[in-house]
């Protein structure tokens, strides 16, 4: 990969694709029945689609307790960084909030571009979780003294 390229991770919620840097993945897998699991759905404030059937998901780096589910990955690709759009500015204050902080033009596509370290619903799980492993250990070494 050159340094002028990301390499995103491409998948399809709805009509909608998204590409996450792969650098923040940690590991894909297949779903199981993880009561802390949240899926993307959830994480963009959007409608859960009924229909949706997760088969995937993903471990971010910053945040492994809480993995994100996601549909069947449609590919791994490299992309030169000029072809990023910025979002306009009326848009950019919401979307960052979900983590959007671009556009990538693929044709009569376009693919949303997600940071899920700046997602705010991750943050606050990602808080969630290390207050509870820190309340977990604290009660362990309770229990040890």
């Amino acid at each position: 990969m050159k340094q002028q390229e990301l390499q995103l991770l491409l998948f399809s919620l709805g009509n909608a694709r998204y590409g996450i840097d792969i650098e923040q993945i940690a590991a894909l897998t297949a779903a199981n029945a993880n009561p802390s699991a949240i899926s993307l759905a959830e994480l963009l404030s959007s409608i859960a689609f009924a229909d949706s059937i997760y088969s995937k998901q993903l471990f971010i780096k910053q945040n492994l307790q809480t993995p994100i589910l996601i549909n069947e990955p449609d590919e791994v690709a490299s992309f030169s960084i000029a072809d990023i759009r910025i979002l306009p500015d009326i848009l950019a204050i919401s979307a960052a909030r979900k983590g959007v902080w671009g556009l990538l033009p693929q044709g009569h596509d376009i693919i949303i571009l997600l940071d899920l370290y700046k997602n705010q619903r991750f943050q606050q799980l990602t808080k969630m979780s290390a207050d509870v492993n820190s309340h977990k250990q604290e009660g362990y070494h309770a229990q040890q003294s």
